[in-house]
């Protein structure tokens, strides 16, 4: 998020070169500027040694919002907008339509901003999660939301996390109070899974303070489980993923935790003469965990047994994938300002040399090539999309930066070593203005090759300009490389947002990828995706032999000289949980497509029914749905 005040005097040195390459970050808020300060937040002034206020004058029958309670009336100008000087129009319109409000959805993320305070939770917003939990084959959404931070009162349900039932793919429900998981923490992350193996799926939430699981009783209804199962981390959480560590068939736990924050040890920093929000320079990191399945409803923290433990982490992101087709996914977490995380189990030599042949997994994050950027840096790491951007077969990553830096491309070369490819695929030029958060790989116009979506908003505070951004949608050329077509994607595109979550789904199951954006201070945003694409389409609805997800494994669709390869992923975005469903646009004429199961089993298919779901269950014959 934030930049390390260490990288100054390095960077005092390149500066002129950093620029020129469109990677300069001499506005950071860790590297401070000349009369930068960082105020002791525990002797309670505000500005001009006013005390602090919980919200601003209001007009009588004003709304207040919590943007209302930081932002300066003298200084109103603190946005940008962050598409290309000119843009070429697509061949293909893209056409997304937030349709939230009409569709019953009315949620605004609570992050308790109070003035002057300058809590650092009070700016990382939340996630999002889609899933099916009554099983009825239209996709639920579940979204984190925050709570009071000081002096909260239990049981007031004030400020809940919401669910919201799919009806039809048409219109939602909000069912928080029916099912039971309201959770009232101040939520960060979200990741779904059958931890129990009963058939239907279970949410753990990641929160500022404890984490929570909550376990689907198959009747509409979840039960607090946290205590049972032992996987109440109370560090901070954020993203979090379920997979199979120990392929032992059944589903663990990686949850990413990020700072040591507190009311007592925060910080109030200036950025030239105005206050804002310190960053990751300014604190310690807090170690991720690891919760290994036991099979009898509870679970055992391993990190350090399973080799996962590395230093310095503050994860903000992650993605679990299978990089290098062993099937035996790799663990990639992204890092705010400190280098990023790999962990393997692969058995080739030279990838384990001098590691520890008792652990599982090794981290080789450096020596991969996709801990730093090209310049061996860190960078402000906030969310990742993964998938193979430029067709090789391979998944590669790109990671949402700061503000004045790059976005980077992760080119996936094989053999689990990665190369900076963000000049030549045009991610950095179409980033250096922008803050980006929660990011989707999602082909909108049909072509095989994956665009991506970004949600952008800054963090420093209401009193920095910029602070309100535009969301981007890049479109992939089919070689891999972006251009911004935001201008042409609608009107949520040039308006201004505070983004942070974003999650994928098909709530209308008609085939294309739509999405949902967490904002703060604004409603969510549910945008449906109506781009004309006038080609065929099929979903496939994974079922593994033992109910756990099958990350690792990898699809294969063959048409001709046509091959497109997409892995089996868990994870991605920022603090969210996508539709597990995998989506193909089909080329004219027959297909071919090949299931890779972790197991080692492929299942081939030729010619299923297009324009549908199909239900794959592993060895068995497709089930067709909607």
């Amino acid at each position: 998020m934030l930049r390390n005040p260490c990288l100054a005097v390095l960077l005092a040195a390149v500066l002129p070169l950093l620029a020129a390459i469109g990677c300069n970050r001499a506005d950071g808020p860790d590297a401070k500027p000349a009369g930068t300060t960082a105020v002791d937040a525990a002797s309670g002034t505000g500005k001009s040694g006013s005390s602090p206020k919980t919200k601003g004058d209001k007009k009588a029958g004003e709304k207040s919002t919590s943007a209302d309670a930081t932002r300066d009336p003298a200084d109103s100008k603190k946005t940008i907008r962050t598409g290309p000087p000119k843009a070429v129009a697509p061949a293909v319109k893209p056409v997304f339509q937030n349709v939230a409000q009409s569709a019953g959805i009315d949620f605004t993320y609570f992050n308790d901003m109070v003035y002057e305070r300058f809590f650092l939770p009070e700016v990382m917003g939340g996630g999002a999660a889609w899933f099916d939990f009554d099983l009825d084959g239209d996709l639920d959404v579940y979204y984190a939301n925050g709570c009071v931070l000081e002096d909260p009162v239990p049981g007031s349900k004030s400020h809940r996390n919401p669910m919201f039932m799919n009806l039809d793919g048409k219109s939602f429900v909000d069912v928080t109070t029916e099912c039971g998981a309201g959770h009232e923490g101040y939520g960060q992350g979200l990741a779904v899974a059958d931890f129990d193996a009963d058939g239907f799926p279970d949410i753990y939430v990641t929160n500022f303070g404890a984490n929570v699981l909550y376990r689907n009783n198959g009747d509409g209804t979840f039960e607090d489980v946290t205590e049972a199962a032992g996987v109440g981390d109370a560090l901070w959480g954020t993203s979090t993923a379920w997979f199979d560590a120990d392929q032992d068939g059944l589903v663990d736990l990686y949850v990413c935790n990020y700072m040591n924050v507190t009311l007592q040890n925060k910080k109030v920093c200036s950025y030239n003469m105005r206050k804002g929000y310190c960053g990751p320079g300014d604190y310690e990191a807090d170690p991720d965990r690891l919760y290994i399945n036991r099979g009898d409803g509870t679970f055992i923290e391993s990190l350090d047994d399973f080799g996962m433990t590395a230093e310095n982490g503050k994860g903000l992101a992650m993605v679990i994938v299978d990089f290098d087709n062993d099937l035996r996914p790799e663990i990639y977490v992204a890092n705010d300002m400190t280098p990023n995380f790999l962990f393997t189990r692969s058995d080739n030599p030279s990838v384990r040399s001098g590691v520890d042949r008792d652990k599982r997994y090794c981290e080789i994050g450096t020596t991969s090539g996709c801990a730093v950027s090209d310049m061996g840096l860190n960078e402000a790491s906030m969310g990742v999309s993964c998938a193979d951007f430029d067709g090789d077969g391979l998944p590669d990553m790109y990671l949402t930066h700061f503000f004045n830096a790059k976005n980077t491309l992760y080119h996936n070369l094989g053999g689990l070593m990665f190369v900076d490819d963000s000049k030549r695929t045009r991610v950095a030029s179409t980033s250096i203005h922008t803050l980006g958060f929660g990011t989707i790989p999602i082909d909108y116009d049909g072509d095989g090759a994956f665009d991506l979506f970004i949600a952008n908003g800054h963090v420093l505070g209401p009193y920095q300009s910029p602070n309100e951004m535009s969301p981007q949608l890049l479109r992939n050329d089919g070689r891999g490389r972006f251009d911004d077509i935001s201008s042409f994607a609608g009107e949520y595109f040039v308006d201004l947002w505070l983004g942070r979550g974003a999650a994928a789904c098909d709530f209308d199951n008609d085939g294309d990828t739509d999405f949902t954006v967490s904002h703060l201070d604004r409603p969510v945003a549910l945008m449906r995706n109506d781009t004309r694409v006038e080609k065929r389409w099929i979903g496939l609805d994974l079922r593994s032999a033992n109910r756990v997800p099958p990350v690792g494994g990898r699809i294969v669709l063959t048409s001709g000289d046509i091959k497109r390869v997409r892995p089996i992923t868990a994870g991605g975005s920022y603090l969210s949980n996508h539709d597990p469903r995998m989506l193909f646009w089909l080329p004219d004429g027959d297909f071919t497509l090949e299931i890779h199961w972790p197991t080692g089993k492929v299942d081939r298919l030729a010619n299923p029914e297009s324009n549908r779901y199909h239900r794959i269950a592993e060895g068995q014959s497709p089930a067709t749905g909607s």
